[in-house]
């Protein structure tokens, strides 16, 4: 699971890349917001399929509709943890695998030529390539030894 605040560029860039990267794996990829969803950036789904990566029909969700016991691994993009810190959300942070990339906010910091949303795109892209190396070289995950699920699901914030 891809976390990240109102799940509207980071975590969204994070699940189009995950999906795109993972060939033919078993990795189940979702994303949702933590305060609840807005729509997805126009600049991150410009640069996304610059990239050859088309987001432009997902959806902007909010973490309240997901279980967090179905994610093994759990991917604040934002830098948000601690906003998982209360006792309504603290199980996302209890996963086997959980991290906190804390990437820049395009929309906070672009200039308006989209050189900061290519910036951040291509940081998801090189996090999401060594998370799935992580994954591959034998992660501790039930789902990773064929018990339980047989996929490993993703939630990015």
């Amino acid at each position: 699971m891809f976390l990240c605040n109102h799940n509207s560029c980071r975590s969204q860039m994070a699940d189009g890349w995950l999906r795109h990267l993972r060939g033919g794996a078993s990795v189940g990829v979702a994303s949702a917001g933590i305060v609840g969803g807005t729509a997805v950036k126009p600049g991150a789904i410009a640069v996304m399929r610059e990239a050859g990566v088309d987001i432009s029909e997902f959806s902007s969700d909010a973490v309240a509709d997901f279980d967090a016991a179905r994610f093994d691994v759990v991917v604040s993009c934002c830098g948000c943890g601690a906003k998982l810190d209360p006792e309504d959300k603290v199980a996302w942070k209890r996963r086997a695998i959980f991290e906190d990339w804390d990437l820049d906010d395009p929309p906070a910091i672009d200039p308006g030529d989209l050189s900061e949303y290519r910036r951040v795109r291509d940081e998801v892209k090189a996090k999401c390539v060594e998370l799935l190396a992580k994954l591959r070289d034998g992660p501790d995950l039930p789902a990773a030894k064929g018990v339980a699920c047989g996929c490993v699901d993703f939630l990015f914030l």
